[in-house]
């Protein structure tokens, strides 16, 4: 899809339909999305754990905003975005905690380097992702999943193409980058 294409017509009649309060069409509307926000949520919070927590917050914030959604063409970046707060806000509240109960402790000091292929590179990919600044994360997560195209992710982005190809360049580098200096901590 590019910028300018539509949402599919059965996906803009589910839209219409649940802005006006239709619940099966709501209903099939979340079945539609729950994979890929999932897997958004996922992505963007490295935090298996509350995922569905977070997706049933973005559904029902989803649910209670869509009356005012005006223009179905852009329910899905407008869904996206929704999920992109969610996340933020998930990601300020646990980095709070994360500061108060947190204590130092000298078996932090080293840092373990996994061997090649195991379930440790995975971990630390992912936590260097997390260390990329939100708008690399993003675009990051949304091309990882190998379905999309530049202009999918730019009409998910609200970017234009070539910002779409540049962040994400800058990402893989900032990704390679701490990667390489492997203080993951």
């Amino acid at each position: 899809m590019s910028n300018r294409e539509p949402l599919p017509a059965e996906t803009r009649t589910l839209v219409a339909r649940a802005g006006s309060g239709d619940r099966r069409a709501t209903e099939r509307l979340i079945v539609l999305y729950q994979q890929r926000i999932a897997r958004f949520v996922v992505a963007q919070t490295n935090d298996a754990s509350h995922y569905e927590d977070l997706c049933q917050t973005i559904f029902v914030k989803m649910v209670l905003a869509l009356p005012k959604l005006r223009v179905p063409q852009l329910f899905e970046p407008w869904l996206f975005q929704i999920a992109r707060n969610a996340c933020r806000d998930h990601l300020r509240a646990r980095l709070g905690w994360r500061r108060l109960f947190v204590s130092y402790d000298r078996d932090h000091d080293g840092v373990a380097v996994p061997e090649q292929g195991t379930a440790g590179d995975e971990e630390a990919v992912a936590r260097a992702i997390e260390r990329l600044p939100e708008s690399q994360r993003s675009i990051l997560q949304l091309s990882l999943d190998g379905q999309r195209s530049y202009e999918d992710m730019a009409r998910l982005s609200h970017s234009s193409v070539s910002a779409v190809k540049s962040r994400l360049h800058r990402a893989r580098e900032n990704l390679r980058a701490l990667m390489m200096a492997g203080d993951l901590e």
